[in-house]
């Protein structure tokens, strides 16, 4: 089977979506499908060698027209949010090619959505608020010609106006990369940027100085407002910013912390929980529950304030043994729900279904 990924490719940016389009575009060379890579704006470096690349342009009709006239795919995987979705579904529709939209956060199965920021409302911020929503509406539409959609958290998939949809869980390799730190210690990992909360992050380790415990921090930061993160101002003497992290270190620095904790606001399923999980590291959730699963599953906690926040990590690292068997729980859900090659499979079945034929090579 020919298959044509849209989204923005991980040599350009290191997020949740471009390291998983990266990982589907590697499992299903492997298993023997022709894959092209259709990257948004782009690619910085050497392309992989596992399957081709074209670069994108998100939002262009005539390019995309041309670039699926080229590549002759048999499916579209369209990972990108909502952006461009109506010209791209549009175009491949007129194509001939089906086209599955994979939705990947909150704000892709709301019809009205845009960038949360922890700023006051102004005239200029309310105007930019009103154009992402009205933007976000028109790209909403573009779904009546999608021919499948899928959901990475299950309480989202009902919300996609698609006749055949899916929930399918997002993957993580496992590998991990050796990381040693002199001291116990906690790990925080995401972009540094408002709706992720990174300040809730700080403000926790300043509550547990008492503790021999450091707070490790690693993601981009996106958000300038947060540079004083970067540059160490008025920070407490357990906090350490490490900068972003390859996925193979982040899965070393996750599989000796002893928690993950996560300030996220409601988004769609972090990487970070699954990286977590398959190093067998629980997690303390402030705020988000995707699917429910750290709740119903037993992984962690999802406290919802900060106070209740620091009082779940210092009863975690005070019972190993409540700590281990959480790893250990974590760690087999993330096996049995979260293996690369069993979700492509799931994804090629979807896949076969719209295109009307098996896809196997």
């Amino acid at each position: 089977m020919r298959v044509l990924i849209l989204a923005k490719h991980l040599s350009r940016a290191l997020g949740g979506i471009e390291i998983q389009c990266d990982l589907l575009a590697r499992q299903l060379a492997a298993m023997g499908h022709d894959v092209c890579y259709g990257a948004a704006g782009g690619v910085a470096g050497t392309p992989p060698t596992a399957y081709a690349i074209e670069t994108w342009t998100s939002g262009d009709a005539a390019q995309t027209a041309d670039l699926i006239a080229r590549v002759r795919p048999d499916v579209i995987y369209l990972r990108h949010n909502k952006a461009g979705l109506r010209t791209t579904a549009r175009t491949a529709a007129r194509a001939g090619v089906p086209l599955v939209f994979a939705a990947s956060s909150l704000q892709d199965v709301r019809a009205f959505s845009y960038h949360a920021k922890h700023a006051r409302w102004t005239p200029r911020r309310l105007a930019s608020v009103t154009w992402q929503c009205l933007r976000s509406r028109w790209n909403w539409s573009g779904l009546r010609w999608v021919a499948a959609a899928v959901s990475l958290n299950p309480d989202y998939t009902a919300r996609l106006p698609v006749r055949l949809r899916r929930h399918i869980p997002d993957s993580m390799e496992a590998s991990p990369l050796p990381f040693q730190w002199p001291r116990r210690f906690v790990a925080w990992v995401a972009q540094i940027k408002d709706y992720k909360n990174p300040g809730a992050y700080v403000e926790l380790a300043r509550r547990c100085v008492d503790l021999d415990v450091d707070f490790l921090m690693i993601g981009d930061l996106v958000s300038p407002r947060y540079r004083w993160i970067a540059h160490g101002a008025d920070l407490p003497a357990n906090f350490h910013y490490l900068g972003a992290r390859t996925p193979a270190e982040v899965n070393g620095v996750l599989a000796a912390a002893a928690t993950l904790v996560h300030t996220c606001d409601p988004e769609g399923f972090g990487n970070n929980f699954i990286q977590a999980w398959l190093q067998g590291t629980p997690t303390l959730s402030l705020y988000f529950d995707p699917g429910g699963t750290i709740t119903r599953e037993r992984l962690g906690s999802v406290p919802g304030d900060l106070s209740g926040l620091e009082r779940d990590l210092r009863n975690l690292l005070a019972d190993e043994e409540t700590r281990a068997q959480m790893g250990a729980r974590a760690q087999a859900y993330a096996q049995m729900h979260h293996d690369p090659a069993v979700n492509a499979r799931r994804l090629v079945q979807l896949f076969e279904e719209v295109v009307g034929r098996p896809g196997a090579p």
